[in-house]
């Protein structure tokens, strides 16, 4: 009878010792899975800082263009309006 609770028990040990075996394999691959994606996210983050700064220096490229087209549109207007004027 002992003997047979040594059994159940040494297979009891063993089944938990597999079963944390898996666990720790599974945690691992959790763990490097992990490193992988806070790598990338840190790629992408200086990607979209890099892009943002273009961005940027493209918007204000627009708004300088958009500025001196308005006052090329008013200086114009102005010598049309005083053509019919005169």
């Amino acid at each position: 009878m002992a003997q047979k609770k040594n059994q159940k028990s040494l297979k009891n040990n063993f089944d938990v010792d597999r079963y944390r075996e898996e666990v720790i394999t599974s945690l691992t691959a959790l763990k490097v899975d992990n490193r992988n994606i806070k790598q990338t996210l840190i790629e992408l983050r200086s990607l979209l800082r890099e892009q943002n700064g273009r961005v940027r220096q493209n918007e204000t490229a627009i708004g300088w263009m958009k500025g001196i087209m308005s006052v090329a549109f008013a200086v114009f207007s102005g010598f049309i309006a005083w053509l019919f004027n005169k």
